[in-house]
């Protein structure tokens, strides 16, 4: 299929304090559905602005089918970017917000009726022609943004946080319509969130970042079951963490030494961890508690101490003898406070990070404690 971005050891700074992206690179296939998914300040926003070309980098440089970038202006490089506050035109009525690209390309106007409608039919608009921007809520305002990118047909539609300003229900139905859309109009779309449920939920491809650095590239499945630094498993989903140093190691499967206990996990990466510190990580959907006849490759007997009820599921917090907290997501059942009950999970979702963060001087034991 190709390649239709490639961003290659890009570094910028912000005067000479703020360092925002530090040697970032990865590669976008075409047709791909990449989610960027990280705190506020980690460099996401800043990174689609250096790829549409609103702001210049420092080090580094941007491929779009294989071009480079650098000095090409903004409106050369066959990109549309759906702002965080989608910046509607408020003067100018749906049809005339959706016809700007199309206009500013001098296409005809008998062209241009027929691909607003298009456009407004993707998104189902139909009928909103000539409303004002003022007179749309704000998903509206939303899908006329959307259309209004869409429509110019780009190689590449960028998205910065669009479902950061409409309510749950809206965000949930967006999730979906994005999901269909993109498959539907075939082309690359990259979109921004610091929403996890946003990144696992549509992407195909999920890129973590942190602190101006990518931490992991991966499906959602792969980050979510084996995140290979501590920050993207806090990040990604929920995790109990604790501090540990390896005793044996083959290949992947390693045993750990921990305030638990020995327990045995499993480690994404090749190098040798013999007698190194490591975070070891369990999701708390992953910890059954047990019943006498299971059987896990890790136990440990711990007492319930309190409960919170998600619909769906219930979330155990449970206290071992070491004092460490240990979060269970189950299945509504019965349960006493105070009692003690033994947990099990195997191997494999046994997660050993030897990374805090990809990120310069960070040190395990202070993000595992959230230092």
């Amino acid at each position: 299929m190709g390649t239709a971005l490639k961003v290659e050891e890009l570094v910028k700074w912000y005067g000479k304090e703020v360092l925002a992206l530090d040697k970032v690179s990865f590669d976008v296939e075409e047709g791909d559905f990449v989610v960027i998914m990280g705190p506020s300040g980690c460099g996401k926003s800043t990174l689609l602005k250096c790829i549409t070309g609103i702001l210049p980098w420092n080090e580094g440089d941007i491929y779009i089918r294989e071009k480079s970038m650098k000095g090409v202006p903004a409106y050369k490089r066959d990109i549309a970017l759906m702002p965080e506050r989608y910046a509607l035109f408020p003067h100018m009525r749906v049809f005339d917000n959706v016809a700007f690209g199309l206009r500013m390309r001098r296409e005809r106007e008998s062209e241009i009726k027929k691909k607003v409608g298009d456009a407004l039919k993707m998104v189902g608009l139909e009928g909103f022609e000539k409303r004002w921007p003022g007179e749309l809520s704000g998903g509206q305002r939303q899908r006329v943004s959307i259309a209004r990118a869409i429509i110019v047909n780009p190689a590449i539609l960028l998205l910065d946080e669009p479902l950061s300003h409409v309510d749950y229900r809206l965000q949930r139905k967006m999730m979906d319509d994005f999901r269909d859309l993109q498959k539907e109009l075939g082309n690359t779309w990259i979109l921004t969130t610091h929403v996890q449920e946003h990144g696992l939920s549509m992407a195909r491809t999920l890129v973590v970042m942190s602190n101006a650095v990518i931490e992991q590239i991966g499906t959602s499945g792969e980050i979510y079951n084996n995140p290979k630094t501590v920050f993207t498993a806090r990040f990604v989903g929920d995790i109990n963490l604790i501090n540990g140093y390896v005793v044996s190691q083959k290949k992947r499967d390693c045993v750990v030494k921990t305030e638990l206990g020995e327990l045995v996990g499993t480690y994404p990466g090749d190098a040798d961890l013999k007698e190194q510190k490591i975070a070891y990580g369990v999701r708390p959907d992953k910890i059954q508690i047990m019943k006498d006849s299971d059987a896990f490759d890790n136990t440990i007997k711990a007492e319930l101490i309190s409960y919170y009820f998600f619909g769906e599921v219930i979330e155990y917090l449970f206290m071992t003898k070491g004092n460490i907290e240990l979060k269970v997501r189950a299945e509504p059942a019965i349960y006493e406070k105070g009692k003690t009950y033994t947990l099990g999970w195997n191997a494999e979702h046994g997660n050993i990070m030897d990374k805090p963060s990809m990120a310069k001087g960070v040190k395990i034991e202070d993000i595992i404690y959230g230092r």
